[in-house]
Parts: C-alpha cells; structure tokens; sequence
C-alpha cells in the first residue's frame, strides 16, 4: 500500500472514532481539518501519530478525549441569531408568569456565549428576580472551562451594542468579564448529546443551535427526537436556522416570528392558537441592546456609492512578515477564535498581502465589524472579490453589510450574486470562507435575508 493510502487508511479511523466518540462527521471540504486535529490531539496525548492512530482503533478513552478536545470548533458569539431571541423574548420571555421559574436548556454550548446570551435576554425582559435556571451542556471540557471562566474579547462580542456591553460586562477592552448577576443563572456541565440521556426533563426551553449540522441525518434526528423528548408540554425546542427539517417528523407545532422558527411541543388535548402560527415581523437590529421597541442606531460611517466600482489591489508594496504569519490564514483564524482580536488582524493582513488570500480578507471584515467600522468591512471583502469574483461567501457577507448601511438594492445584489456562485452546487458541498459551512447552509440563510428576517452575517461568511 502507498504512503498516501495508508494515510487516507488512518485518516478513516480517525474519522470513524470521532464519529463514535461524539457523532460529528465530515464533508470531504473538512477532511483536512481534520488531519491538523489529529496531529495536535497526538502531540497532546504525547503521542507519535501512528501511535496515536492506533490507540483510537482501540478506542482508548484518554485519545478519544483529545481528539474531541482537538476537532471541535464551537466557534461561536453573543446573540448570534439575533431574531431567534426576538421571537423567544415574544413568546417566553416577555409572557411567562413571574412567580415561576423558567427551566431552560443550552445543549452543545461551545465556550457559554450562548446560555450567557439567554441570561442576559432573560434580564432585558425584566426576571432578574425570577430564578431562571440555565443548564448548559458540551462535549468538550476544554470549552466548558473557558465558559465557566467567562472572559471574552471583541470577537465574541462582535454582534453587540454598546449599551448590553456596558450592561453585562465589566473589565476593560480587549478583555471583559461576564458580570455576576449573568453568571449566577447558568451552571455548566459535561454532556454527550449523541450518547447521553437528556440531563433532565420538563424543561421550558431546550436550545441547541449550530450542533445537528455536523451529524448524519440519522444521527441528527434521533439527537433532536432526544431533545424533544426533553421539552415540557408547551415548552419551546429552538434549533440553529438551517437545522430545523431534521424534527419535521416529530410531533412539533412550527411557530414562526419575524423570520425565525421554533418548535413547541403540544400541551396534551390543547388546540393551537390560530394567532400562533401566523408570522408576525418583529424589529430589525444592527446589533443587539436589549428588548427595544425600535432599532439601535447604526454606527456613525460614510456609506459607499450605490454603485461602486472594483476595489483596487492590495498594495504590492507592503512588505509581508513571514514571522507573523507562520501558519498562513489558519494562525489567523486560530487567533480570532482565541479573542485576540489584534493578532488575529496583523496575520490575516500579511497573509492577504503575502498569499493573496480571499478568506483572509473576508477574517479582516468581520474584525472591521466587530469594531464597528461597517465601511471598512465591506471594503475588505470587496478585496476578496477582486482576488476571486466567485467566492460565493464573499457576496453572501455583503448582504448585511449592505443592509446596515440602507443600501437595499445593492444587499439584494449582493445577495442574487452569492446565489449564482453556488447555483448547481449539491447542498452538502463545502463552501470556502473563514469557517466552511455548505452550499444547503448558505441558501437557507439567503432564502431567510429574502423574506426580510434579520440575517446572520458571520454565518453568510461561513462561521457556521
């Protein structure tokens, strides 16, 4: 056998223990990935890759921990989605008696930017004296001590506005701390949600978003079956936006609100409310304050011309740091998915100038947006079209920033544009951008920007 077979030999059992060990599995975009992660699971576990392989075909347990430590991304940031906490302030949060505690569940909760998001909704609805209780749950013990840690940099708080900043953090930039009163509603735990049973059951809300798209069909919708199981009778099962068809042969009632879908699990002999299954638009933000009435201002930029023409070059004249930049585009990455945000920026500009790399300018415009600097993101991924007019994620992230800025034909553009450069491409195909996310993903999230629903602009950029 050749080397490189033997190589796609391991690479196979690799794959089949991480199936195993937490159900994730891989399109062929993300096979290499999942190489790196072996290799830095096996310097981890002290181990010789082969050797390393070897004790995964055993399924040794210390391996497969690493393993799972190494492979799983749980890229994530506050109020990511934000129409989804619109429509659960509308249906829970706001109308839910205040004499009784709500029970919520965030399964496949990453590094706790999303139970703490929960939180902190629950506050702007006015239950700080409710004992809401938050049990959120991963796979990954590495990410359970960052979210129990709760300190975040600009990248996770990339969504946010200055007034829920100043209102649930404290610290100083670039690192804050989530504060007491939105820590002491969550409790963190370990949880396999393939393998496990429910932690427990009756909850009001069970939220698992971003998880299910990583697992076969079959797996995926045995998991949500599980997570229904788990849901009170009348209580709420949220999903990520392009994940809710896996449950569409449970005995869900489909609620629909101002462009997000969740799931309620009947109350036994009830009828459904008429009123409940009409779609009701709720306010569009640019970044998330808290329960307004009104959209939060956009940040103060000068908006580009209607129609603009190709962005110049990246100046050839800036001299590239191979130092700062040893690892290419993916140090990068890595930096951003750390929060440190300002590394994050200096290798991605001397990796786009250097390889002329699209992804990295596209890393440099969600950095711009995190900043607030809409103007900037939308030049630097106008960049990444110049190097490659067909980068389908490039003109899907286009659409938001297109949209905050009220420039309505250009978004709708931007968006028939991304929709060409997949157009043919099967749903499961890898897309290329700062995270990949599939050509299926992506069409859902344009189809959602269609219908006016408040759309995720890192997911249109593959931070899926």
């Amino acid at each position: 056998m050749s080397a490189q077979g033997a190589a796609a030999l391991s690479l196979a059992d690799v794959e089949a223990a991480l199936r195993d060990a937490c159900g994730i599995t891989l399109t062929d975009g993300l096979r290499g990935s999942l190489a790196d992660a072996c290799q830095r699971a096996a310097a981890a576990a002290r181990l010789a890759p082969d050797a390393f392989v070897a004790r995964l075909r055993a399924r040794d347990a210390r391996c497969l921990t690493a393993l799972v430590e190494a492979s799983v991304i749980g890229e994530t940031y506050f109020f990511r989605h934000p129409e989804q906490f619109d429509a659960l302030r509308a249906l829970l949060f706001d109308v839910a008696p205040r004499g009784r505690a709500l029970s919520i569940w965030s399964a496949g909760c990453a590094t706790g930017e999303e139970p703490y998001t929960i939180a902190m909704a629950l506050l702007a609805s006015g239950r700080a004296e409710c004992g809401d209780r938050i049990l959120a749950t991963d796979v990954s013990t590495r990410a359970l001590a960052a979210a129990r840690e709760g300190v975040y940099g600009a990248w996770s708080l990339r969504r946010l506005g200055a007034a829920a900043r100043e209102r649930f953090f404290e610290g100083l930039p670039p690192r804050v701390s989530v504060r007491e009163d939105v820590r002491a509603a969550v409790e963190f735990a370990s949880h396999n949600i393939v393998r496990d049973p429910p932690p427990a059951m009756g909850f009001d809300l069970v939220v698992c978003r971003n998880v299910l798209i990583y697992f076969e069909r079959e797996t995926a919708e045995a998991v949500a079956a599980r997570l229904a199981s788990a849901v009170a009778p009348g209580g709420l099962l949220l999903l990520g936006p392009v994940e809710t068809p896996v449950a569409e042969r449970l005995e869900l009632e489909r609620l629909e609100l101002g462009g997000a879908i969740l799931l309620r699990r009947p109350v036994p002999g009830a009828e459904r409310a008429e009123s409940a299954r009409r779609p009701r638009r709720l306010p569009r933000r640019a970044a998330w304050d808290g329960p307004a009435r009104t959209p939060a201002p956009l940040p103060a930029v000068t908006p580009p011309p209607a129609r603009t023409p190709a962005p110049e070059a990246p100046d050839p004249v800036v001299r590239a740091r191979p130092d700062l930049a040893p690892g290419g585009f993916e140090a990068a990455r890595d930096a951003a998915r750390r929060g440190d945000l300002d590394l994050a920026e200096r290798i991605a500009r001397e990796v786009a100038v250097r390889d002329l790399c699209p992804e990295s300018f596209l890393l440099l415009s969600m950095a711009a947006e995190a900043r607030g600097d809409v103007a900037g993101a939308v030049d630097a991924v106008r960049r990444a079209l110049y190097l490659d007019p067909g980068l389908a994620m490039a003109h899907a992230a286009l659409v938001p920033l297109y949209a905050r800025l009220g420039l309505d034909d250009d978004a709708a553009r931007a968006r028939r544009n991304a929709l060409h450069a997949i157009e043919g491409l099967d749903d499961a195909a890898p897309l290329r951008g700062v995270e990949t996310i599939t050509a299926g993903a992506l069409r859902s999230a344009l189809a959602r920007a269609r219908r006016g629903g408040s759309t995720d602009g890192a997911a249109a950029r593959g931070n899926g």
